[in-house]
């Protein structure tokens, strides 16, 4: 029967190669060896989460300062001829046996077992010369989560704080066929669109935005996209651009999540953009045209990202002569304010017209039929106007 005093021998041409480099180092810097993670499930689906924990901790630990790391081809050899020996035993005095068969100050090891969505990793440091043993756990269900555990190995072995985690590490960790897709419900009143998830062709959307279209997704992030021509999308402001309806979002392993098509015609987003103020005033059977209304307000910002605002005042009365109509109209347009009067006389229907910069005023004036006048008047954009998302 082999004793672990023989495996001593039988590894000892590979010890002396690794205590020579150890010795040219030891005094200034950290040898540490790290071990696969052992899967603690019965099942071997997340057998490879061992090999993508050590991996990614092994990646981080070459970026601290003051620790080397034991080559994993030497420590390979080592634990295949522990394991042949040993059937497998890995306790406590054998990991510190191995430790100082490969000449390091410190072995990490441990396991990790997967729950649901998230993996609860166990971490065992154990200082070689000592048998002095540090455990810790993460959880998690990204990346971050081995970034983590590099962060505390490297606390404990040289009292420095050091940051792994970036942006770039929320990959989750359990593979997306291993887990419970998402659903997504999307409602859209357009009847025949495409829809687009991820750039892929995946269904036309019915037209009844009471009933949505059902697709189930894998967790992670996606993009949706409609198409229905030409004439049909999102602008972007403040340039007034056209282009079409593309989001993002992000769905977990057994949520469902609802989202609205913003798709319109342009010529709405136009329609709406374009026109600012529109208000009217009808006097009837002999009722004096009188009026003395409160400013209204508008607001946009312009195609080059200039804000515009001001307020519209309009006060109707009686003109000079009966059965005549006046309008005397105050435009403030980003602070500077101008008084416009305009006449409409007994038995006629006039329209009168004013440009100040970014915004045209029409006003019409009827005072056509005896007894009866009316009176309408819209303040519109003049740099945005429908039909333009075709030039």
């Amino acid at each position: 029967m082999t004793t672990k005093k023989g495996i001593l021998y039988l590894l000892l041409p590979l010890m002396l190669g690794t205590a020579a480099l150890s010795g040219q180092t030891r005094d200034s810097l950290i040898n540490l060896a790290v071990l696969e993670f052992e899967n603690m499930d019965e099942s071997d689906e997340f057998d490879y989460i061992g090999t993508l924990a050590s991996a990614l901790i092994r990646e981080d630990l070459t970026h601290g300062e003051g620790i080397v790391l034991v080559d994993r081809d030497r420590l390979s050899r080592v634990l295949e001829e522990q394991q042949r020996q040993m059937s497998g035993i890995m306790d406590e005095e054998t990991t510190v046996e191995i430790g100082k068969l490969i000449g390091c100050d410190y072995l990490c090891s441990g396991n990790y077992v997967v729950m649901d969505e998230e993996v609860l990793l166990d971490i065992t440091l154990t200082q070689v010369e000592s048998g002095r043993v540090t455990s810790f756990s993460t959880r998690g269900d990204t990346e971050d989560l081995f970034h983590l555990a590099a962060e505390k190995l490297v606390t404990e072995l040289t009292d420095k704080k050091t940051v792994f985690r970036t942006a770039y590490s929320d990959r989750p960790i359990i593979k997306h066929v291993l887990k419970k897709p998402g659903t997504l419900k999307f409602h859209s009143y357009l009847i025949d669109a495409r829809i687009y998830i991820d750039d892929q062709f995946v269904a036309y959307t019915s037209g009844d935005k009471r009933v949505p279209t059902v697709l189930d997704l894998p967790p992670g992030e996606h993009t949706i996209l409609v198409d229905l021509g030409a004439d049909f999308g999102v602008v972007k402001k403040p340039e007034i651009l056209f282009e079409k309806w593309r989001h993002t979002f992000r769905i977990e392993s057994g949520q469902t999540l609802v989202l609205e098509d913003e798709t319109r015609h342009f010529n709405d987003w136009l329609y709406e953009m374009h026109n600012l103020i529109r208000e009217d005033a009808d006097f009837y059977n002999g009722e004096e045209p009188s009026l003395a209304a409160e400013p209204a307000g508008f607001s946009f910002t312009d195609r080059h990202g200039n804000p515009v605002s001001g307020t519209l005042t309009v006060n109707l009365a009686p003109g000079g002569e009966p059965g005549s109509l006046t309008a005397e109209i105050v435009l403030d347009y980003n602070g500077e304010g101008e008084t416009l009067t305009y006449l409409c006389p007994a038995g006629e229907s006039l329209s009168f017209d004013y440009t100040k910069d970014l915004v045209d005023l029409e006003v019409e004036l009827d005072a056509k039929w005896e007894g009866r006048f009316s009176a309408d008047w819209d303040l519109t954009r003049n740099d945005v106007y429908q039909g333009m998302h075709r030039e």
